[in-house]
C-alpha cells in the first residue's frame, strides 16, 4: 500500500488467470502494468494519468 490506496498485484508472468484478465480489460493489450481504477484502464506506466484517476478514486470514496 503507498500513498494510502490498497491494491492488488498479480503476476501476469505466473498466471494465466490473471493473463485473460489483463486482456479482456485492456482490449488485448499485453503491455504492463494495467491498471484499472475509477473506471479507466491505464496500459503501461503514465505517472500523470495515474495521479489523475488516484484523485479520482480519492474523491469517490469521499463521498
Amino acid at each position: 500500500m503507498q500513498k494510502g490506496i490498497e491494491f492488488t498485484a498479480y503476476d501476469v508472468s505466473k498466471d494465466r488467470g490473471a493473463v485473460k484478465e489483463m486482456m479482456k480489460i485492456s482490449n488485448g493489450a499485453r503491455t504492463v502494468p494495467v491498471i484499472s481504477i475509477c473506471n479507466e484502464v491505464l496500459i503501461g506506466f503514465d505517472k500523470d494519468r495515474l495521479q489523475q484517476a488516484l484523485n479520482c478514486l480519492k474523491q469517490s470514496s469521499a463521498i
